[in-house]
């Protein structure tokens, strides 16, 4: 890989992992307005049944096959100078989602009522009246449309490679669906629902004026026998379903959850949530921002590239990733003692979410890798891999979950099951990619790793001797996250420091763009 493609690859990476943060952040202050603008009543419970149904329609049914089936197949295209003949099968596939999702509205719209009841015993909401939820419902269907068209667009950009356009998107709607709770609770909650149903709106629109340049082969035809289209169609079916194989296992780790008593539910859950947090960013960015470098690689024949693609992001998400993990195992009591929020999140289940994310730190590693993997096989028309392998690890899943559920390990178990589920995933994707290519540097992934963990076991020692030194639950919220954000910076600069006598090139690339970044600075 060229130190030009390095740099590409990296600085995409860098713009499509700031965006996520900026999400997850709008998203948090979304989430954060509906408790106390909207209320813990029935008003508040029913726009989150609403809200969630709607979101989990559109997961389900558009979110992961986007990425899997039409960024690779359009990439293609556009790496052998064949970009018309590349929308037509974009144009069929755009079609054809778009109509398959105004039948989904229309069944959601007419529906509704029945879709409420079920979701209100599966999300345990114990809603007494339904009729509020069902309307909030009706309004918010409709978004699910503009969000597969905002979505539709974004893999259309990503393609093109325009990366940064496309990044913010998701930003724009939670800022406006935050907006709308906050401006527009006064005129009953129903108003709210409008206004988040218009920024989905906004957000396909956004998203559609970057690209509105690209779309100039679209057609409002069906090419039903191009192979671009059939190899869409044959990546987006199996794709939908591996995409969601991280959400199965923890529906299925959560399901055993309860058995455990009172408060285990709510640690479990806030554990869960933040290991999430550096996973999407570090993991889900450099997929992103890797998936049409790859799926060019391999339309015009280098395999080399393409594994050396491969190879740096791998890398790059073990050397975010591995010292992360490290991080939440020492840290794991003062990071749940920020989540701490209320008196009702008991000390016995801050303990317990302690333990959970001491576990799951095992797996913001190993499915880090499993979602680079998933899009490499993505970027060679291959989705049934993933979803296989991905079924055979469920299916461990709920072997390990059961048996751990019978030891002394408590509810932590369940964490512990669903890392190594995730960890026998990442090796049988690894060992099946590494045979199926014919050799992807499994050799040199082992020796960086060995670098990694010294320089993150190093960092951690730091972290745990100066933690153990102070008394972090007796200061304020306030004096805690500075606190943090100070055991945040020294570790970076002890791990840093150990990875740039270790000769990781990881580091010194970081360091080199720091100083390029700061004589741009300084120079004016």
């Amino acid at each position: 890989m060229s130190p030009v493609q390095k740099k590409k690859l990296t600085k995409t990476a860098l713009i499509v992992m700031m965006s996520i943060v900026l999400s997850r952040i709008t998203g948090f202050l979304r989430e954060i307005l509906i408790p106390n603008i909207l209320g813990t009543n029935e008003v508040g419970d029913a726009y989150v049944i609403a809200f969630r149904i709607t979101g989990l329609m559109y997961d389900l049914l558009v979110g992961g096959a986007i990425a899997a089936a039409l960024i690779p197949v359009l990439s293609g295209y556009l790496a052998r100078d064949e970009e018309e003949e590349g929308w037509k099968a974009v144009s069929t596939f755009l079609n054809i989602v778009f109509i398959a999702m105004i039948f989904t509205c229309a069944l959601g719209v007419i529906f509704a009522p029945q879709i409420v009841s079920f979701s209100n015993d599966v999300f345990n909401m114990n809603l007494k009246s339904l009729g509020l939820a069902v309307r909030l419902t009706r309004i918010l269907f409709p978004s699910v449309a503009f969000l597969m068209l905002a979505g539709i667009t974004n893999g259309i950009l990503n393609s093109y490679n325009k990366f940064a356009a496309a990044a913010y998107g998701p930003s724009i709607y939670n800022i406006g669906s935050a907006l709308s709770i906050l401006l527009l609770s006064r005129f009953g909650v129903e108003a709210v629902a409008v206004g988040v149903m218009a920024s989905s709106i906004i957000y396909f629109l956004y998203q559609f004026a970057f690209g509105f340049k690209n779309f100039k082969f679209y057609k409002l035809s069906f090419f039903w026998k191009h192979v671009g289209f059939k190899k869409m169609f044959a990546l987006a079916v199996p794709s939908l379903a591996s995409s969601s194989i991280v959400q199965i296992n923890i529906i299925i780790t959560t399901f055993f959850v309860p058995f455990f008593g009172t408060g285990n539910v709510t640690a479990f859950q806030t554990a869960d949530r933040i290991w999430q947090m550096p996973y999407g960013v570090f993991a889900q960015g450099m997929g992103i921002a890797m998936l049409p470098m790859l799926s060019a690689n391999l339309a015009i024949g280098e395999i080399a590239q393409y594994k050396n693609t491969l190879l740096k992001g791998l890398k790059t998400v073990l050397f975010l990733t591995v010292p992360s993990a490290i991080a939440f195992v020492v840290l794991k009591d003062p990071v749940i003692s920020i989540f701490k929020l209320s008196k009702k999140f008991s000390d016995f289940a801050a303990m317990n979410a302690g333990n959970i994310l001491m576990f799951f730190s095992i797996a913001l590693i190993t499915q880090s890798v499993v979602t680079i993997l998933n899009r490499a096989f993505y970027a060679d028309n291959d989705a049934k891999t993933p979803l296989f392998i991905g079924i055979s690890t469920i299916l461990l899943n709920i072997v390990l979950s059961y048996v751990l559920r019978h030891t002394s390990m408590g509810v932590a178990g369940m964490a512990l099951a669903y890392s190594v589920a995730s960890t026998v995933n990442a090796i049988l994707l690894m060992l099946t990619l590494n045979r199926k290519m014919k050799g992807i540097y499994i050799d040199k992934i082992i020796l960086f790793i060995l670098k990694v963990i010294p320089s993150a076991l190093l960092m951690g020692a730091v972290l745990y001797a100066v933690n153990s030194v102070i008394e972090f639950s007796n200061y304020s919220k306030i004096i805690q996250f500075v606190i943090l954000a100070i055991y945040v910076i020294i570790g970076a600069i002890i791990y840093f420091t150990a990875a740039l006598m270790l000769k990781i090139d990881e580091a010194q690339n970081a360091v080199n763009s720091i100083k390029i970044k700061a004589k741009k600075v300084f120079k004016y």
